[in-house]
C-alpha cells in the first residue's frame, strides 16, 4: 500500500476523517464474511488442525505494525533461556517461494522468506518456517524438530491452525482507531474478540495495562555489526532517516526523542529496496531500521547505520505471559 494511500485512512481510521460510503458498505460485507468464515469452523464444516505440541499466537485485531515480530523475538529468548525448545511460524509476508513450507536461516535471501521471518531466524536459534498455509509450516517444524512449543508470528485469524494461547499486541498511540472493520476502520475483527484472548499487551507505556517499549541500544554500520556506536555520537550531525515499516513515525519520533536532528524518508510497509533510496543529495548519514537492514544483504551501501532497539518489558508483563506459556505447554 502506498504512502499516500495510507495516510488518507490513517485519517479515516486514526483522526475522525468521514467515511466514505463505499467503505461502510464493504465494512458491513467483511463483517458478514467473516462471521460466516469463524462459524463454519465452529461447527466443524471448515477442519482446524491440532499440532502435536503447544501453539501460541502473538496476533492483532489491527492493520498495521505493532511490535509482533520483536516481542516474538524477546519471547523466543525468553523460552529457550528456561530451557524450553521452540519453533517459530509465519506467513512470511512479502516473500515468493517455489516451495513451501520455507525454512528460513539467518543467510537465506529475504526475496524469499520475506523480512520479518528472516530477522527472527538471525535473533534466535530457532527454527522459523513460513508459508501461506500456517498448518503445513506447523506440522513440518515439529516433523523436522520436535520442538515443546512454536510461536506464530501473527495468525489470530487463521482458524485452522489450533491454538493454546492468544497473545494480542495494540500500539498504545493508535489503539483500535475508530473501532471500526475493514475498510472502514483498522480491525480485522470487532472489538470484542479481545474478550476471548488470553492476554492484551500494548506496545508503548500504558500503566494500567501489559505494555513493552523500545529502547535504542545503538547502532552498527551495514555490513560491518563490530563497528558500533552510541544515538549520542551522532548529535552533531543531521541525520537521513529511512523506514520501511507500518507505522515509520514511530521510528523518527524515537530518534528526535534520543536528541537527532532527523530527515524523515518514511517508505512503505515491507517495500522493496535498491541503491535509489539511499541517494541523497548530501553525505550525512543514513539511519534504517533492523527490519530494513535484512532488505539489504546485498546492495552496495555506504554511510548506512542500522539502529538496534532493546524490547525493555513491564516485569508483571513478563512474569504474566511466562506464567501463562508454563501453564500450557504439555
Amino acid at each position: 500500500m502506498s504512502n499516500s494511500k495510507q495516510q488518507k485512512l490513517n485519517k479515516i481510521w486514526y483522526k475522525g476523517a468521514t467515511i466514505p460510503l463505499r467503505y461502510i458498505v464493504l465494512s458491513k460485507v467483511f463483517s458478514l464474511l467473516s462471521g460466516i468464515r469463524k462459524q463454519l469452523y465452529k461447527i466443524g464444516l471448515f477442519k482446524s488442525h491440532k499440532i502435536k505440541c503447544s501453539v501460541i499466537i502473538v496476533g492483532n485485531i489491527t492493520v498495521g505494525g505493532v511490535g509482533k515480530t520483536p516481542f516474538v523475538i524477546w519471547l523466543v529468548n525468553q523460552l529457550q533461556a528456561s530451557g524450553k525448545k521452540v519453533g517459530v511460524i509465519s506467513r512470511g509476508y512479502g516473500g515468493k517461494r517455489e516451495h513451501e513450507p520455507l525454512l528460513v536461516i539467518p543467510q537465506t535471501s529475504p526475496k524469499a522468506s520475506g523480512d520479518e521471518p528472516l530477522l527472527i531466524a538471525k535473533h534466535t536459534n530457532a527454527p522459523v518456517f513460513v508459508g501461506k498455509n500456517r498448518v503445513k509450516a506447523a506440522k513440518k517444524l515439529m516433523l523436522d524438530y520436535r520442538v515443546d512449543v512454536i510461536i506464530a508470528d501473527d495468525g489470530l485469524q487463521h482458524y485452522a491452525l489450533q491454538r493454546d494461547l492468544e497473545i494480542v499486541l495494540i500500539d498504545a498511540k493508535y489503539g483500535l482507531g475508530n473501532e471500526k472493520l475493514l475498510p472502514a476502520g483498522p480491525l480485522r475483527e470487532s472489538r470484542d474478540r479481545l474478550d476471548s484472548v488470553d492476554m492484551v499487551i500494548y506496545k508503548g507505556k500504558r500503566l494500567d495495562s501489559h505494555y513493552f517499549q523500545y529502547q535504542p541500544l545503538m547502532v552498527y554500520a551495514l555490513g560491518d555489526i563490530k563497528n558500533q556506536r552510541s544515538l549520542e555520537s551522532f548529535r552533531s550531525q543531521h541525520i537521513n532517516a529511512l523506514a520501511g515499516i507500518a507505522h515509520p513515525d514511530s521510528f523518527f519520533n524515537m530518534l528526535s526523542e534520543n536528541g537527532l536532528a532527523i530527515v524523515k524518508n518514511p517508505l512503505d510497509d515491507h517495500e522493496k529496496l535498491t541503491e535509489k533510496h539511499f541517494e541523497f543529495d548530501n553525505e550525512d548519514p543514513i539511519f534504517i531500521t533492523e527490519k530494513d537492514a535484512v532488505k539489504c544483504m546485498n546492495l552496495k551501501l555506504s554511510n548506512v547505520w542500522v539502529v538496534v532497539l532493546k524490547l525493555v518489558v513491564k516485569q508483571e508483563t513478563k512474569d504474566f505471559v511466562l506464567k501463562l506459556i508454563d501453564g500450557v505447554i504439555k
